[in-house]
């Protein structure tokens, strides 16, 4: 049960005007104070609805010392010929009574439902508070011009960080930084005309959005996803003056779907590759092994090995695949030239060269970001094989954005293969089981990487992976 609304009287009748409060019910608890420093003790320690000055020493003074001692404080004053009503309200009084010879706890009565109003809008204002500066989520209010009226505590960390950065490097902790703000004070350009038009059109057509999903930050894999609801706020009136949104974070979610997606696709080349990669040197073996027991010719046992050889190559790769396909949680510091220096010195290079022009260091898994320079430093050189001179690999920091490339001066991707390169399967090499580029892509994928190819400097193919992170990202 709700408790009474308590209203302090301040005047020199309080003592008598008390008891004759308490002698019946009434609609609501009452406090007589002749004293102001009492009246100040009882605003500070008290949960007061309201005060009531009627009178005494310096009235105005208790009126002031009393909005400043306790906000949004419901203040009457109960006026004689000594004060009017204007000199009153000009020092913060919500309502003035001339009370005149009239009965001062008839007139207490009268305020019944000015009392019960405030003390409603002050229950409904405090739990609204309690809800904002405790709720996990981004809750806020804006008006029609979009500009934040009220946001939760928890608003300007939703993005992961203790605060909003907006593109021009402004930070913003609390909800007092954000209010009068616009999202474009806030967001990338982009993100904030989204925003924006999204509540202006639940404005207008006082339609509401509900969970709508936007990506925020980051890479498909490791970024920020939320999902927003927003609906109008009406006044007591019925006028639209706004919207309320609420914002969630649901980034694990999205990014456990992504998981999934990526391994089905995984699962679906494994499928690939064991339906028709493992099929062909089968059959051949196969082939060859009725052959064989049919003349015995010792060459079809050749063929035989082949085959088995080249199976077993697919096998490891299907397995290498399988293994790097996870995504990475726990990364380490690494620095991108010292593991490509180490995957160099485990491949075949011949009279290749390798050129490293790199400082970044990268948070990654180390065997596996050793594993995409082999497999690259590898798929180089089997595609160079017939070159007369001796091929140079490059590896180096990427110039306008956080990453690095791997590039040689061999003979290239055509532009039309650029986007098939890195399918099951894929190869232009004849010994080649076509996975290679396959592993290099999973491994990027299972970093949050994007790698891309183009052509390099010296003609030849050059694999690009940005969006990567750093110790300091």
């Amino acid at each position: 049960m709700q408790k009474a609304p308590l209203v302090v009287y301040h005047g020199p009748d309080a003592t008598a005007v008390t008891e004759r409060w308490d002698q019946q019910g009434r609609p609501f608890n009452l406090r007589g104070l002749s004293a102001a420093d009492d009246v100040l003790d009882a605003l500070t320690e008290d949960d007061v609805d309201c005060l009531v000055c009627a009178g005494g020493e310096d009235v105005l003074a208790l009126v002031d010392d009393a909005q400043a001692s306790v906000s949004g404080l419901l203040v009457v004053v109960f006026g004689r010929e000594d004060l009017d009503a204007a000199t009153a309200l000009e020092h913060g009084a919500a309502h003035f009574v001339d009370i005149g010879e009239n009965d001062p706890v008839e007139t207490l009565e009268a305020l019944r439902s000015v009392v019960d109003e405030h003390h409603t809008q002050r229950r409904d204002r405090t739990m609204l508070d309690s809800l904002l500066e405790h709720i996990p989520l981004s809750v806020y209010f804006k008006d029609r011009d979009s500009r934040h009226v009220k946001v939760s505590d928890a608003m300007p960390s939703m993005n992961g960080r203790p605060y909003i950065e907006n593109p021009d490097g402004a930070r913003y902790h609390t909800p007092e930084d954000v209010v009068s703000l616009t999202d474009f004070d806030l967001y990338p350009p982009e993100l904030a005309e989204s925003a924006t038009a999204d509540d202006q059109r639940v404005i207008e057509s006082e339609d509401p959005v509900v969970d709508q999903v936007e990506h925020t930050y980051g890479s498909a894999f490791d970024g920020t996803y939320v999902a927003t609801s927003k609906a109008p706020w009406y006044d007591d009136r019925g006028n639209v003056v706004g919207l309320v949104g609420i914002t969630r974070d649901i980034s694990e979610r999205k990014q456990y779907e992504h998981q999934l997606e990526r391994q089905n696709e995984r699962l679906e080349r494994f499928a690939g590759v064991i339906s028709h990669d493992l099929r062909n040197p089968l059959e051949v073996a196969q082939g060859h092994l009725r052959l064989a027991r049919e003349d015995g010719d010792p060459e079809h046992f050749d063929v035989i090995e082949r085959s088995l050889d080249r199976m077993d190559d697919l096998v490891e790769d299907v397995l290498r695949l399988a293994r790097q396909g996870g995504t990475v949680t726990e990364p380490d510091a690494v620095a991108v030239a010292t593991a490509a220096r180490d995957a160099w010195d485990v491949v075949d290079s011949g009279d290749a060269t390798l050129v490293v022009d790199s400082d970044l260091v990268v948070m990654a898994d180390p065997s596996r970001l050793a594993q995409l320079f082999e497999n690259l430093f590898r798929n180089a050189l089997e595609h160079a094989a017939d070159r007369p001179d001796a091929l140079t690999i490059t590896v180096a920091d990427l110039r306008d954005a956080r990453g690095f490339l791997v590039a040689d001066d061999g003979v290239g991707i055509p532009e039309d293969e650029r986007d098939t390169v890195f399918d099951a399967g894929f190869s232009t090499a004849d010994d080649g089981t076509g996975l290679g580029l396959s592993i290099v892509r999973t491994i990027a994928d299972a970093h949050g990487w994007q790698v891309t190819v183009t052509e390099s400097d010296g003609g030849g193919a050059c694999f690009q992976f940005g969006n990567v992170h750093t110790p300091e990202s």
